[in-house]
């Protein structure tokens, strides 16, 4: 799997780019704020249909277009994948709206597959790509969001039905939870929770399953990797918190038991729940927690163990897309090898050289082996153009 050619239109602070591309690694090179890290997130968007960056996907339209009748940016790939071409388009357009003197933009998002538009959730596990990113240690330090997410991302990219369900449990989840705060206010009897229950319970029971046999796979694999980049100097645990908790007690993934628990816990918090106007048990309160020598790193690690916590992590996320989809993700590695120390960098190397397709950013090229550079193509970027040596 690998990208043939990327194409931005008005993206970030591309007003037009073409990028060949193909098998092999690509080092994109510069000073900072030319655009490199842009491009990493054009191909991630391309992966998940979500920008790994922006808070407001308006911020992907570059500033000039702004001023358009349509304001809009669009990103293209072209992707082959075994032996076959698939043409992946996600646009996001701004529609002005103005009242009075005031103007805002309502954001539309087309999403399209070989020119046919398609649902994000039918787009997602099309191109598979993991991302190594300085802010990455946030997911050791970080909120448990942040944690949901990243597994979320990775499960999307292997199973269209988890995403399906995730966003099925998102909206039951919305209205439960407006439910509740009507049952709290007097407006509505509590006897409607037994509609919305039933189905949070199916979707939930499915997010869970898919979760622990993710984990358990990404647990086994970055114990070794965490091992291997430090000389088996220092134990690493990956655990899995679900909610509700007691589900952390089951050895396996059973369902029914996963069903019969959550209802009870459903059943046991209810007069709580409508006290706080929110649903408290299921998935959407799950967390992931990294300890190192028996401690959790987010408190007692140092910052050189949590940034081994996440290159274990990351290179074991390769490892599980690789052995579930039979084929290399991209490896988009954005401007890391100076946050890691030699034995993690090399490792971190290692694994991009042998990939089908890597793409790498630096601020400074003498960061990276002499060896690696001679097996690479290198790009300059400049000021949202490629310099040289396309």
């Amino acid at each position: 799997m690998y990208l043939e050619r990327l194409s931005l239109t008005n993206f970030r602070n591309y007003v037009s780019l073409e990028l060949p591309l193909g098998p092999g690694t690509f080092i994109l090179w510069g000073a900072n704020a030319q655009g490199k890290s842009n491009l990493l997130e054009a191909v991630y968007l391309l992966t998940t249909t979500k920008s790994a960056r922006a808070s407001n996907e308006r911020e992907l339209i570059g500033w000039g277009a702004m001023y358009d009748p349509l304001p809009a940016a669009r990103v293209t790939g072209e992707l082959s994948r075994g032996g076959e071409r698939t043409r992946l388009d996600i646009g996001v357009v701004a529609e002005k709206v103005e009242v009075g003197t005031e103007v805002s933009y309502n954001l539309r998002k087309q999403t399209r597959v070989n020119g046919v538009p398609r649902r994000a959730s039918d787009v997602v596990g099309t191109l598979n790509a993991v991302m190594f990113d300085p802010q990455d240690v946030d997911l050791v330090i970080g909120p448990p969001s942040s944690r949901r997410r990243y597994l979320d991302v990775t499960i999307s990219q292997m199973n269209r039905g988890y995403l399906k369900a995730l966003q099925r449990y998102g909206r039951i989840l919305t209205q439960r939870n407006h439910l509740l705060r009507a049952i709290r206010e007097g407006t509505s009897p509590s006897s409607q929770l037994r509609v919305w229950d039933p189905p949070l319970i199916e979707e939930a029971v499915y997010i869970h399953v898919a979760r622990r046999q993710t984990l358990y796979e990404m647990a086994r694999a970055s114990t070794v990797i965490y091992g291997e980049l430090t000389g088996s100097e220092e134990s690493f645990l990956l655990r899995y918190l679900p909610n509700p908790k007691e589900l952390y007690e089951f050895e396996a993934a059973d369902a029914g038991a996963v069903e019969e628990m959550i209802r009870a816990r459903l059943t046991a918090n209810v007069d709580r729940e409508i006290g706080q106007g929110m649903t408290v048990v299921g998935p959407h309160r799950d967390d992931i927690q990294f300890e190192v020598e028996g401690r959790d790193a987010s408190l007692y690690g140092s910052r050189g163990q949590q940034r081994t916590v996440v290159a274990a992590l990351k290179l074991a996320e390769v490892n599980l897309l690789e052995s579930n989809t039979g084929e290399d993700p991209i490896l988009l590695l954005d401007d890391i090898l100076s946050e890691l120390d030699e034995t993690r960098r090399r490792r971190v190397l290692e694994t991009a050289l042998g990939s089908e397709q890597a793409i790498l950013t630096t601020t400074d090229l003498d960061r990276i082996d002499e060896g690696v550079r001679s097996r690479a193509r290198l790009i300059r970027v400049e000021g949202g153009r490629l310099a040289g040596g396309v």
